[in-house]
């Protein structure tokens, strides 16, 4: 399966990871249409789960910084990511954030404390 949206200045790259299973989420999130931005996203995960080959996934979000609207729709992928436990998938996070940014660390515990999962927290050297 390959899903791959580049960069632009007010969305993240959005890659997959064929050999790891991983979705990686990349840079900055304030999109103008946001539910445009995360539906491809969303029904990306769906199809993972509904392919048999898939025994885990991991969803590795490394944002710089992300919007209101982009939060809650950070949160429903993640709702979705979780669903893939009910098939039989091992599910991952792992949540970077730069060592001095305290909202994007706080986001990721948050994130992690909602949906009751163990996130990896990954801090980056500033």
């Amino acid at each position: 399966m390959i899903f791959l949206v580049e960069a632009t200045e007010r969305t993240p790259k959005v890659e997959f990871n064929n050999a790891t299973n991983e979705l990686v989420l990349e840079g900055i999130c304030i999109p103008e249409l946001t539910h445009d931005f995360f539906k491809p996203i969303i029904a990306f995960v769906h199809e993972a789960g509904d392919n048999n080959a898939t025994k885990q996934f991991t969803l590795t979000v490394k944002l710089h910084f992300f919007n209101t609207g982009s939060a809650r729709y950070i949160l429903e992928l993640m709702k979705n990511i979780q669903k893939l436990k009910e098939k039989g998938i091992d599910v991952k996070y792992k949540w970077y954030y730069s060592e001095d940014d305290e909202d994007i660390e706080e986001a990721g515990r948050s994130y992690a404390f909602i949906l009751d999962e163990t996130f990896e927290m990954i801090p980056i050297k500033v």
